[in-house]
C-alpha cells in the first residue's frame, strides 16, 4: 500500500482521506491484523489512488 501511494507521490494519509477510508482499517491492514479486506475497502483505496481495482491487482506486488 505504501509503495503504491509513493509511486503516485502520495502519503497513505492522503490516499485514505481522498478515498474516504477509516485510519483504523488501514492500520489493521498494514500491521497484518486484517488478512482479508473487504472489496469495498480495496475499492476505496483504489479511488484514493485514482486507479481501478484491475490496475491495483495487476501491480507488480501481486506477481
Amino acid at each position: 500500500m505504501k509503495e503504491l501511494a509513493a509511486e503516485r507521490n502520495m502519503t497513505i494519509h492522503q490516499v485514505i482521506q481522498k478515498g474516504g477510508l477509516n485510519q483504523a482499517t488501514i492500520s489493521e491492514l498494514m500491521n497484518g491484523r486484517t488478512k482479508h479486506p473487504k472489496v469495498s475497502t480495496i475499492q476505496k483505496f483504489c479511488n484514493g489512488l485514482d486507479i481501478s481495482i484491475s490496475t491495483f491487482f495487476h501491480s507488480s506486488k501481486f506477481q
